[in-house]
């Protein structure tokens, strides 16, 4: 049979600029979308039947830690502070290429499982060259789309292997010149910055100035930490003369206006992760803030060690809570509001197209379009909670989660079918029992995740 996939009979939403929903058929052919037409019939394919189904494109994260899978659940009431001391001081120390391989593979089906199906991957646990070699594979093995964006950060193990930030450089110039040198791969590469608090302004224009060499996206955590007097990453780039558009700013709680507006004017986009953001402390999301001075939404579901993998109710939380924040204003002054807003549509948009245009991939993905790569998912509209369709962005934003993914496909591989993903699940449950048991046993050995007394932050 022909290398030919043929999802019939969907309603499709292209997520193209101005376009509605319609009943098509969607050819698949040597991993690119062909066609976009009612009834293709005649056609000597695979054919997967998306009769009361909604057909997107795959969804986008633009910032996730994947290595955390093996912990997840743990910072369930922890606020940033913990989750710092606990993962990032104290269960990173541990982890072995082995549990990197395990906990990016596990973490990317769980993402494919929930219909995301391109993951920027902020991987900040490269403890030696083949922790990274490791995570790659891991993330390769699972068949999805990744920017693995290189850590420069230092964990503090008892002896790193990267001594200085010029052994980190080195190893990112030897993947970008072997492993990861196309830019057209399924798994591509960026880096993710030192945290500018804690290494120096200095060290990471370094890290900057190398990764602009390498053309590489780049990303960093920004303005999510409180201090008496106001600190921001955003401030110091920009006094660096850093900003530019290859730059996915993470959380931002904490930017002013005025910052944001920086971030749009040097082409800039930034990556909204709700649920982290409003436990952990960081502050209002700012997204909605950030669409005001002319940006675009994207999310992530950031940690594992707090909350799942699935995107739908990050999407959800963000949209209900920029609502609420606009609502408030009204209420404040003893009025109702007269409309709604930002619409459901632009956080759909946020999850799809933004998050490709973020990564440097809108030729590639984030719509269905004749030509480009086949990162589709088939969501059920016949569930339980999805009937009846009404409005088919609405069900999905709304309504949707997980379970009701039936097919995902990316690059014009089905990885999941019929609601279930076609990796071997007792392979699966033996990777995350040997590392979880033993990342477990050594998080106990050393004091438990948070050792008393707390590692003291450089802040």
């Amino acid at each position: 049979m022909p290398d030919r996939i043929l999802l019939r009979d969907g309603t499709v939403l292209t997520m193209e600029p101005g376009s509605r929903p319609r009943r098509a058929d969607i050819l698949v052919e040597d991993g690119l979308i062909a066609a976009i037409e009612p009834d293709l019939s005649g056609v000597d394919a695979d054919v997967v039947d998306a009769g009361r189904c909604i057909v997107l494109p795959g969804m986008v994260d633009t910032h996730r830690h994947v290595w955390q899978t093996q912990l997840r659940g743990v910072t369930h009431d922890w606020s940033l502070k913990d989750y710092i001391r606990a993962i990032r001081f104290q269960s990173a120390v541990f982890y072995r290429p082995q549990d990197m391989y395990a906990g990016n593979y596990l973490g990317m089906l769980e993402a494919i499982d929930a219909g995301v199906t391109t993951v920027l991957d902020f991987s900040h646990c490269v403890n030696t060259p083949e922790h990274a070699a490791a995570a790659l594979q891991g993330t390769r093995d699972s068949g999805i789309r990744s920017v693995f964006a290189l850590g420069l950060n230092d964990v503090p193990v008892p002896h790193p292997h990267f001594a200085t930030l010029a052994a980190r450089i080195e190893h990112a110039r030897e993947l970008r010149a072997k492993e990861l040198s196309s830019d057209q791969g399924l798994v591509t590469m960026g880096i993710s910055l030192s945290d500018v608090l804690v290494a120096g302004i200095g060290r990471v224009t370094e890290e900057v100035a190398v990764s602009r060499e390498l053309g590489l996206r780049i990303t960093l955590h920004a303005n999510a930490v409180m201090f008496p007097q106001p600190v921001s990453e955003v401030a110091f780039l920009d006094e660096a003369g850093l900003l530019g558009p290859d730059l996915v700013w993470v959380h931002m709680n904490q930017t002013t206006d005025d910052e944001l507006r920086r971030v749009v004017e040097t082409g800039g986009a930034i990556s909204t992760t709700p649920e982290t953001e409003m436990q952990m402390g960081m502050g209002h999301p700012a997204h909605g803030r950030f669409m005001a001075v002319g940006g675009k939404c994207t999310f992530g579901c950031d940690v594992i060690s707090n909350n799942s993998g699935d995107l739908f109710p990050q999407v959800r939380l963000a949209l209900q809570t920029e609502r609420m924040l606009r609502n408030d204003l009204d209420l404040a002054r003893n009025h109702g509001p007269d409309d709604i807003r930002p619409s459901t549509l632009s956080h759909l948009e946020g999850a799809t197209i933004n998050g490709a245009e973020a990564l440097g991939l809108a030729s590639r993905i984030g719509t269905l379009t004749p030509g480009k790569e086949a990162d589709i998912i088939v969501v059920r509209g016949d569930a339980p909670n999805m009937l009846p369709v009404n409005d088919p962005v609405a069900a999905v934003v709304m309504h949707a989660h997980a379970g009701n993914v039936d097919t995902v496909m990316v690059a014009g591989r089905i990885l999941k079918r019929d609601g279930r993903l076609l990796a071997d699940p007792a392979r699966r449950l033996a990777l995350m029992d040997d590392s979880h048991g033993y990342l477990m046993d050594e998080v106990r050995r050393h004091g438990g995740l948070i050792p008393q007394p707390p590692v003291p932050l450089p802040w």
